[in-house]
């Protein structure tokens, strides 16, 4: 089921038949982070998401990854295919055990993520670069991602990479933070923790975590909406909808900075 990221060519187990790379599994996930010298910073990026996932349970759930919005995207991915779905960035797993997929695949930076899914919902997974796939063309109905596009290293190799993967037809559905500046963060946190419902346990949770355990991430694109629409035509996906709190005011999701997109792979 899997190609080498790099050439495409086929597998002998984890070594590449057309250009030789090998891939050594790790804690029982094959493990396609080698190779490739444009992400040279992978290692070093994979091994923070790793610090991350083990200093932190529900890692992101203070930036709206709830109960409430992970029902509301499964139900919203099974509107567009219950086949065979792909998960870049699936995290801790959340998402995946919410899927009604038949066929779920999951790939992953960070193999205390992977460690942390496999426990929580059955699927195939994998340590990979969203940049880099080590899947067929053509391979699933549905590739989904919450959160993970602002986090691409490229995002145009990365784009073009979730295309090819999907079969002709097949939907990309994403979720992401446009950036805000300052004063509109403020005024976000003013809406989230304090008006138009006061929520201060909330408040005191996320204070402390920002205080004792903050969350730092290797890597932060800044999109607007259209420039994030931008970015997933020009890499052949047509956008089919886009779904917001200006749009959609009863979805759960926590301010306006909170897009999902959905796109379609053009032939």
């Amino acid at each position: 089921m899997y190609v080498c990221p790099d050439c495409k060519g086929s597998l002998q187990g984890l070594a590449c038949s057309a250009c030789g790379l090998e891939f050594a599994p790790a804690e029982g996930f094959p493990n396609f982070l080698r190779g490739g010298d444009r992400f040279e910073r992978v290692g070093e990026i994979s091994a923070r998401y790793d610090i991350i996932y083990t200093q932190h349970e529900g890692a992101w759930e203070d930036q709206g990854r709830t109960a409430e919005l992970i029902g509301y995207f499964a139900r919203l991915a099974a509107t567009l295919s219950t086949g065979r779905v792909l998960e870049v960035g699936c995290g801790e797993g959340f998402l995946l055990e919410a899927l009604t997929a038949a066929d779920k695949n999951a790939v992953d930076l960070s193999v205390t993520a992977l460690r942390k899914a496999r426990g929580r919902a059955e699927g195939t997974y994998a340590l990979a670069l969203a940049e880099r796939l080590p899947f067929p063309a053509g391979s699933f109905d549905l590739v989904i991602s919450v959160g993970v596009m602002e986090h691409f290293l490229d995002e145009d190799a990365a784009t073009n990479e979730i295309r090819r993967v999907l079969k002709p037809g097949g939907h990309y559905l994403t979720l992401i933070h446009v950036h805000l500046d300052r004063v509109q963060r403020l005024r976000q946190k003013v809406r989230e923790f304090i008006f138009p419902r006061a929520r201060p346990a909330a408040l005191l949770r996320w204070v402390s975590k920002k205080l004792l355990r903050p969350v730092h991430q290797p890597i932060k694109s800044h999109y607007t909406v259209a420039s994030a629409q931008a970015c997933l035509e020009r890499n052949g996906l047509a956008v089919r909808r886009t779904i917001s709190l200006a749009s959609d005011p009863t979805a759960p999701l926590i301010g306006p900075h909170v897009v999902i997109y959905v796109a379609q792979r053009q032939p």
